[in-house]
């Protein structure tokens, strides 16, 4: 039988199950987990399912933005992040905002309730899995911020906020250096500078260590071949097993794997199309009834194939590698309907009262595979500014004058509330 090469192509690592920093250690635990899994079960499917939506079509944008490049993120991560601070709009940025989160449905008591239950039940999922969630909020000195938006934040996202002097040279280090720790050093310099405008950064770390429920033997991982979408090929650390133990989906177009980690209750997804079915046509055919078919389709191979000697023969091999991605997500975010949260238009006022609006929403991510599992992590910062916008978008009615500078004269004064070009 045909080799199953596993172009890696990640959805994402779907926490199924299983961090104040929420954590599930690998130690001292007495494998009792059935407050944990009862409470992720409980996560209402609105939530869920809104969750899957966002991060289908964040990963979307993204990808038709940057086709030609790797590309790793963490939805869950970006959710947080975006939750967190949805919870300071107002009117129609309220509204812009839920519709690119997929809140509709939701009220905001719900958004947040909803979201506690699954950070809570991600912690001590497994001892085999190191997981953990931590939030954080750095306040520019002497900028007010309105006590219900810290509370909400504090009580539903376990958020740890802190008052910082954003002129202080080494503030950026103070603040990376909270991301450093939460990330298990993986995620570094998040914050390059604050300018005067920033008043406030929400923050997301989310670290994922897990060893494989079936790991493959090092001795057997070797140079192979790795078919570039160019055309071209390039040789790659080739990891090998039977394969036997995982749960497949194969259709006309594309083969799928489920790689459980620890106790089977986390696990990667790999999609590997087929044939003239390239990536791009699967990506574009990613929705969330799709997603969910697919999910609830996998099987194992001894049910999937007729014959015992179809499977026994059957080999598995998935490439050793390590990625690291950063993308500033402002470009995608107001593609999807959030552009006026970006804009002197928006409306937080529930965070503090004047012209307060996104500067950006940046993650950065990392993720190992190897044969003993994977590590992953990521950090999403959304930096808030006080103040007008720095860009020049001429978006809206204006005044103008055509002026000779050297004796003042104005020679053309208009006000233009509607251009037209024909």
């Amino acid at each position: 039988m045909q080799k199953l090469y596993i172009c890696l192509i990640l959805i994402g690592i779907l926490i199924l199950g299983c961090s104040n920093k929420t954590t599930s250690p690998g130690n001292g635990n007495n494998n009792d987990y059935s407050k944990v899994d009862s409470l992720a079960y409980s996560v209402d499917e609105e939530l869920t399912s809104a969750n899957l939506k966002f991060a289908l079509k964040v990963f979307n944008k993204i990808e038709e933005q940057n086709s030609d490049e790797n590309i790793f993120i963490s939805p869950l991560s970006l959710s947080i992040a975006l939750a967190m601070t949805y919870n300071g709009a107002l009117e129609e940025t309220y509204e812009a905002m839920s519709t690119t989160l997929e809140f509709q449905n939701m009220s905001l008591d719900k958004v947040n309730e909803e979201f506690l239950k699954l950070i809570k039940s991600l912690q001590a999922c497994d001892s085999n899995v190191e997981l953990s969630i931590a939030n954080s909020i750095w306040i520019r000195d002497g900028f007010p911020v309105k006590p219900g938006f810290i509370e909400r934040n504090e009580n539903f996202y376990l958020s740890q906020v802190s008052n910082l002097d954003f002129n202080l040279p080494n503030a950026p280090d103070i603040i990376n250096n909270w991301v450093e720790e939460n990330t298990n050093g993986k995620i570094t310099d998040l914050i390059q500078q604050i300018s005067p405008l920033e008043v406030m950064f929400l923050i997301n770390a989310l670290y994922f260590k897990g060893q494989w429920k079936f790991q493959f033997d090092e001795a057997d991982t070797e140079e192979d071949i790795f078919h570039l979408s160019d055309g071209t090929t390039k040789i790659v650390l080739m990891m090998k097993s039977s394969g036997k133990d995982y749960k497949y989906y194969f259709d006309d177009n594309f083969s799928a794997v489920r790689m459980p980690y620890g106790r089977d209750k986390i696990s990667m997804y790999v999609f590997l199309p087929k044939g003239e079915y390239n990536l791009d046509d699967f990506i574009a055919s990613i929705d969330a009834e799709n997603w969910n078919n697919w999910m609830n389709s996998f099987d194992s191979l001894s049910n999937i194939f007729e014959y015992e000697e179809d499977y026994e023969c059957f080999e598995f091999n998935l490439p050793k590698f390590k990625l690291e991605y950063e993308k500033e997500l402002n470009d995608a975010l107001k593609a999807l309907g959030m552009e006026i949260a970006f804009t002197d238009y928006a409306n937080f006022g529930e965070i503090s009262e004047g012209p307060l609006w996104i500067n950006y929403v940046k993650q950065k991510a990392f993720i190992e595979i190897n044969e003993q599992g994977s590590e992953a992590a990521a950090a999403t910062v959304v930096s808030m500014s006080y103040g007008s916008p720095p860009d020049f978008i001429v978006n809206r009615p204006f005044f103008f004058v055509i002026r000779d500078d050297r004796s003042g004269t104005i020679l053309f004064m208009g006000k233009i509330l509607d251009p037209s070009y024909e």
